[in-house]
């Protein structure tokens, strides 16, 4: 009897922009990479468009866009980066969805609430939001109405499903543990609530799904096929449905050339005259579920203490000699804060602008709809959409409080409480900092929640000024250029020497004083000063906005290859022979001759400017680099430029 087959992917990554200027910092733990979204797409997300299967001659005899054959949920989150950064990559997913449309009659695709919250631990009002952001994204992106939806960490109780299903979803999938009693042979089921409505659930294969997740069964092909074709088939004349449902990230990121194993099994599968792929929305439209549920409550697929992970050290870690006491005061003063921003937007909310919560859904996810509030409500409304963010579940998921993921949610939170009055900004954030002091790092070098505050959240929170720092830098060098200057959240213009920035959401406008100080070619810092106040601040070269440092480094780089290159040096560039760091030792070789044959007080603007292109590339100084300028120094009688210069190398000469 033929067995129906679904493979399904979660794939998602949390929003790692910044919400000042909304560019994705440099992570360097993704390195070589920019950031983990960067390096997960290269591992696994775009080969997964198009992965080829060879034959026994090593010869590509098909090639498989995993998302045509792959029933999958993407995160919003996930879905806005690629726009921005692999649209390519976003536009084979959607084309996947298409694809399976046309073979299946039903898309691949299912929805997903809008950040990746854990839906039982919030309010009914914010569920609602989440779920109709989600709906509103699937629409816009796959230009059709969900009949599914997948539930972040498939986080559930009764609750949650309520909202899923008034919303018009038909169908979510959950772990076996978390319902009563699986239907039998994986068919979908039906969950009754109390106020009138249903909702099929589909439980995925349990041991199937555990080992592609935890083991390497992915690497015998042969083996995992038969995972599939040896399944227990039912004899009462009903479907025989296997499910997998797994992280996406398996297939390439989590597992070397998972994306590879996919594809091959996909390859065996579709070409099997036992089983047949295809997705639940199909499944569901051919088999309406005949058996009732209940829900286990609250429960997830990935902790075994219900909803625990994401509020409690409930002993769900992957160091078992770690902590995670820290969970509970991060809720706590983000709890806090959620409910302090709640209060303060509903006193503040302009009455003429309408039902504040009708608002928030209308203006939508990306905010796009504010426009038409007035600018009182615009801030009021950021406010929110960062109170929903800040509760994106990776923060809690892993072991320790000083990882990028509870920093990522914790700027929502100062993000958030920048749109207050000041005397409720003062108090909330008191607030959020006394609980934060009662959560603490296991790496006591990251310390407690109050200094990963106000190290690793708050330095990121002068975006305006920043920007406002690297305009003048490039106004310096190539004032022709600022035309091409584009961010996503902001704009800006001069008005005679100041420099204004502006929030396209909000409106709100900052205006700036700048002084470029030029050492090389490119403005190594700006003195910054807001016009409203006396205070200035310092921004150097690696705090201007990625954009304009980019468009710094497109313009200065060929002014310093010409002055410090010979001719082999500029040809091995043009043939591609070197990488971008071998270039930068050249171009600081190159600038040091020049220093050696013309006097360090005339030639030291050039050995400024090969430093320039270390900081606009963001590439940290070798300790080879910096003792070959210590040599260079030392033996130099002092003056300004070797004084200069060595503060820029980070050296102690002697007798300075």
């Amino acid at each position: 009897m033929t067995r129906s087959v679904v493979l399904h992917g979660h794939f998602y990554q949390p929003p790692r922009e910044e919400p000042w200027l909304e560019l994705v910092p440099r992570e360097r733990s993704a390195a070589p990479y920019h950031d983990w979204n960067e390096r997960i797409t290269a591992e696994c997300y775009a080969p997964l468009t198009g992965t080829p299967v060879l034959d026994d001659a090593g010869r590509v005899r098909a090639v498989y866009n995993a998302y045509a054959w792959c029933s999958f949920d993407a995160g919003p989150t996930l879905l806005r980066w690629f726009d921005a950064h692999a649209p390519a990559v976003g536009a084979a997913i959607v084309a996947g969805d298409g694809a399976a449309r046309t073979r299946l009659g039903h898309g691949n695709a299912i929805a997903a609430p809008y950040h990746h919250i854990i839906l039982p631990l919030a309010s009914r009002r914010d569920k609602v939001t989440e779920v109709r952001w989600g709906i509103r994204d699937f629409q816009r992106r796959f230009g059709r109405d969900p009949i599914g939806m997948w539930l972040p960490e498939t986080a559930v109780d009764d609750e949650t499903l309520e909202v899923v299903a008034q919303e018009g979803i038909r169908f979510t999938i959950l772990a076996p543990h978390q319902v009563s009693h699986p239907a039998p042979f994986g068919r979908p089921a039906r969950w009754r609530g109390t106020e009138g409505r249903e909702l099929a659930v589909f439980t995925y294969d349990g041991p199937i799904s555990h080992e592609v997740a935890f083991s390497e069964v992915m690497r015998h092909g042969d083996a995992w096929a038969r995972r599939f074709t040896d399944a227990p088939a039912s004899d009462d004349g009903g479907p025989t449905i296997i499910s997998l449902v797994t992280d996406g990230e398996t297939f390439g990121h989590h597992h070397k050339d998972g994306d590879r194993a996919l594809a091959t099994l996909i390859d065996r599968l579709s070409h099997s005259d036992r089983l047949v792929v295809t997705n639940f929305a199909a499944l569901l439209a051919a088999h309406a579920p005949t058996d009732d549920i209940t829900l286990n409550q609250p429960t997830s697929w990935s902790c075994a203490h219900g909803v625990e992970r994401w509020r409690s050290d409930c002993g769900c870690r992957m160091d078992p000699g770690s902590s995670q006491a820290w969970r509970v005061p991060l809720r706590t003063g983000l709890e806090i804060v959620k409910e302090g921003i709640h209060a303060v937007v509903e006193r503040e909310w302009p009455r003429e602008a309408g039902d504040l919560w009708v608002a928030r859904e209308a203006a939508g996810s990306d905010l796009a709809g504010v426009a038409s509030y007035p600018p009182a409500a615009r801030g009021l409304l950021e406010a929110e959409h960062h109170a929903l963010a800040m509760f994106t579940s990776c923060g809690w998921f892993f072991d320790d409080l000083g990882r990028i993921e509870p920093r990522l949610i914790l700027r929502h939170a100062a993000r958030a409480l920048e749109f207050l009055p000041d005397i409720e900004r003062e108090a909330l954030e008191a607030a959020l900092l006394t609980a934060l002091a009662h959560a603490h790092s296991n790496d006591p070098t990251k310390g407690d929640g109050v200094a990963i505050w106000h190290r690793d959240v708050l330095r990121e929170a002068d975006g305006p000024m920043r920007l406002a720092a690297g305009i003048a830098a490039l106004r310096e060098l190539a004032p022709d250029a600022l035309a091409d200057v584009a961010l996503p959240s902001h704009e800006w213009r001069l008005d005679g020497d100041t420099i204004m920035t502006i929030h396209r959401r909000t409106g709100r406008e900052l205006a700036w004083m700048t002084t470029p100080i030029v050492l090389g070619v490119v403005a190594h810092r700006v003195h910054v000063r807001a016009t409203s106040g006396p205070a200035e601040r310092i921004v150097g070269i690696d705090g201007y906005p990625a954009p304009i440092r980019d468009l710094l480094d497109d313009i200065a780089r060929p002014m310093v290859l010409e002055a410090t290159l010979d001719r082999a040096g500029r040809d091995a560039v043009r043939e591609g022979r070197w990488t971008d760091a071998v270039l930068r030792d050249h171009v600081l070789r190159g600038a040091w001759t020049l220093a050696a044959r013309d006097g360090l007080d005339d030639a030291d603007v050039v050995v400024h400017a090969a430093l320039d292109l270390y900081a606009l590339e963001e590439a940290e100084l070798p300790p080879s680099v910096r003792a070959d300028a210590f040599r260079h120094l030392v033996a130099r009688p002092a003056s300004r430029a070797r004084s200069t210069l060595a503060e820029r190398f980070g050296l102690a000469l002697p007798g300075a």
